[in-house]
């Protein structure tokens, strides 16, 4: 009798454990998964985990709502992550990225900086506080941390598109500062390191209509487009430089499929045309996107969808048409230069 209460016991204990593991492995799915969100709150709320296993469970469920689109919930499970475990680098750059999207510069650069303190060899914080001191209208700031960027890369060949990333992101700082040369050697080395990417390319041919190079411009403007079709703003710079780009004609179709999309997945949260308040507070009005994402990164420097989240969006797909069209929409209300 003694034999059988063990092994029934044993029996229990293997499958209480395999049970735990395979809550634990739900929870760590994270993104946009409906499994991970709802094993990261068994976690929370169970008494049979230990604290720093509650603090994993809130940083995951609050990357799950970040990926989601729930700000002040996301805020609120990473400040508790970092609450048990003030060593929690990765909480602090999810709330630092959240806070970013919300709108609060300097509570994002605080944040990052804290996340720098605890892991200053992690380049993707220096290249993502580089890009929120951009927007925060700090250049010299965003140059000094991706200066260091890339100096941490420099010896590491894996960290090719980090590297050409940050090369392409300094450049645009020195842009702010019309240091033109600078900028153009950073857009230059940026597609060195990757000649498929069509901001790379936008970016310097702006640089050399700057300075006045409007063959060069006109070159790189137009294998921006061959890249990304969604590049209005290049068509637009083409338009006006002469180039034989893609029609006015054909630009003003992709912005109003783009405006179509808008106004059947978005307006009920943004407002998406050139005047009124967003429906939603939290969601951000389509007009100003580009003072938070200049260049069109609202792509997502570390890819995290084309849209400032907010807490309300509603889970869609869209194609790649669709996102295309969609973006030339967003761009098409940057100012020109």
């Amino acid at each position: 009798m003694k034999t059988k209460l063990a092994i029934v016991c044993f029996l229990t204990a293997v499958t209480c454990r395999t049970a735990v593991a395979g809550v634990v492995e739900d929870c760590q799915q994270g993104h946009l998964s409906k499994a991970s969100l709802g094993a990261c709150t068994e976690i929370i709320k169970s008494p049979s985990f230990e604290l720093n296993e509650k603090a994993l469970a809130y940083r995951y469920r609050g990357e799950v709502r970040m990926y989601a689109g729930a700000v002040r919930p996301a805020i609120a499970d990473f400040t508790e992550s970092i609450r048990l475990n003030k060593e929690n680098m990765p909480a602090f750059e999810g709330r630092g990225w959240v806070k970013f999207t919300a709108g609060n510069l300097a509570g994002a650069i605080a944040d990052y900086s804290e996340a720098i303190r605890l892991s200053p060899a992690t380049v993707e914080l220096y290249n993502e506080r580089g890009h929120i001191y951009i927007i925060d209208g700090k250049p010299d700031d965003a140059i000094r941390d991706l200066t260091e960027a890339l100096r941490l890369t420099s010896s590491n060949p894996s960290a090719f598109n980090t590297r050409a990333n940050a090369f392409n992101t300094r450049g645009f700082a020195y842009f702010k500062k019309d240091d033109l040369v600078r900028a153009q050697e950073d857009f230059t080395a940026a597609i060195a390191i990757n000649p498929l990417k069509s901001i790379f390319y936008l970016n310097r041919g702006h640089v050399y209509e700057a300075q006045g190079k409007a063959s060069d411009a006109v070159d790189d403007l137009q294998q921006a487009l061959l890249l990304d079709p969604s590049l209005i703003e290049a068509m637009k710079s083409l338009e006006r430089l002469g180039g034989e780009a893609t029609t006015a004609i054909q630009s003003d179709r992709r912005i109003r499929q783009g405006k179509e999309v808008a106004e059947k997945n978005c307006s009920s949260c943004h407002a998406v045309g050139a005047k009124g308040v967003s429906p939603n507070k939290d969601a951000t009005a389509f007009r100003i996107f580009y003072r938070r994402h200049p260049n069109l990164s609202l792509r997502g420097p570390t890819g995290y969808g084309i849209a400032t989240t907010h807490d309300r969006m509603p889970p869609f797909k869209l194609s790649r048409e669709e996102t295309n069209s969609l973006i030339a929409y967003i761009d098409s209300f940057v100012p020109q230069r």
